[in-house]
């Protein structure tokens, strides 16, 4: 599952953020995609590097959610045989019995299997992050 801006460097595909300073960084976990002018985060097992906009190509941003029933909720995370789902809808909260965690938001895994994964993908220019 994708979530956020994804683009080529090198002919490889990395996530895409800019940081406090208006720099644009790649970011990748895959050790096969990296030289050492990769830098490791603080976090560990990230691995990042500033980049130029124009060092980019296939840029894209991309918006990852579910239908169920028809009904459209927020995909937040994935398990081998689940998703995350959650929605601030009191009616739709109800209808697929999810657990209430908050006054405005039910939130609650459920099985792939029932689940229509929508991806939306919109080409994305990288200059747009300085």
């Amino acid at each position: 599952m994708k979530r956020g801006i994804y683009g080529k460097y090198n002919n490889k595909e990395y996530k895409i953020i800019a940081d406090m300073n208006d720099n644009i960084l790649i970011m990748t976990e895959d050790k096969a995609k990296i030289d050492q002018t990769f830098k490791e985060t603080n976090r560990g097992g990230i691995f990042k590097k500033i980049v130029e906009p124009q060092e980019l190509s296939e840029c894209e941003s991309i918006f990852s959610y579910c239908l169920i029933d028809d009904v459209k909720v927020n995909l937040i995370q994935e398990r081998e045989y689940q998703y995350q789902i959650e929605t601030s809808d009191l009616l739709i909260g109800i209808k697929l019995n999810l657990p209430r965690i908050d006054r405005d938001k039910w939130l609650g895994w459920i099985p792939k299997s029932n689940v229509t994964l929508i991806e939306e993908r919109k080409p994305f220019n990288p200059l747009d992050l300085m």
